[in-house]
């Protein structure tokens, strides 16, 4: 199960200020930060030490992890800069005891997690590229530009629904394997 908590910030993206051009990276680091959020890296994978949520008592889910995709958007003249990071928050996912104690739903469920935080990564790359290909970004409205982050945070949110029911939240073994060699792939760069 996931949890996608959208983060944005951005100037206005009209060129009328020439100022100095600031430090959009900056800024999103102190977004990070302030949430205590871990950037999805290839080389760094979710463990259960990540989840220091508190597990509710009902419910039949096993876990939860929660994100966000934060970006940014500048520009200084025509100058167009962004950033777009998907990142895992630690204090807002879970997991219960009865996963932690039995070692196969152990292993399954934290691959079942990890894929949620790479389908959020493939969207946060979906962006990066969108954004990438506005024509015109700094003659382009804040309205215009959060319209396309919009697009792909809520396009996200249902391919993690689908994944959810797809796979029974990780349960059908057959499926979950599937998914996790198409996002794999995808993040490859290969589809």
């Amino acid at each position: 199960m996931a949890l996608l908590l959208a983060a944005g910030l951005a100037s206005n993206c009209a060129p009328a200020r020439p100022a100095p051009f600031p430090v959009l990276d900056d800024e999103v680091d102190r977004q990070l930060a302030a949430n205590d959020a871990l950037p999805w890296a290839a080389d760094r994978k979710l463990a259960w030490d990540d989840f220091r949520g508190t597990a509710p008592l009902s419910g039949q889910e096993g876990a939860l992890t929660a994100y966000s995709l934060f970006y940014g958007i500048r520009c200084s003249g025509q100058h167009f800069q962004f950033r777009v990071v998907a990142a895992f928050l630690p204090h807002d996912s879970w997991v219960k005891p009865v996963v932690l104690s039995d070692s196969q739903r152990r292993v399954s469920t934290l691959q079942h997690e990890q894929t949620h935080f790479d389908i959020a990564e493939v969207y946060a790359r979906r962006m990066r590229q969108r954004f990438a290909e506005v024509y015109n970004p700094c003659g382009t409205s804040r309205e215009a530009l959060d319209t396309i982050a919009n697009r792909y945070i809520t396009d996200e949110a249902g391919a993690q629904a689908r994944y959810d029911d797809e796979t029974r939240h990780g349960l059908t073994v057959a499926r979950q394997r599937q998914w996790d060699a198409d996002v794999k792939r995808m993040l490859s760069g290969s589809d």
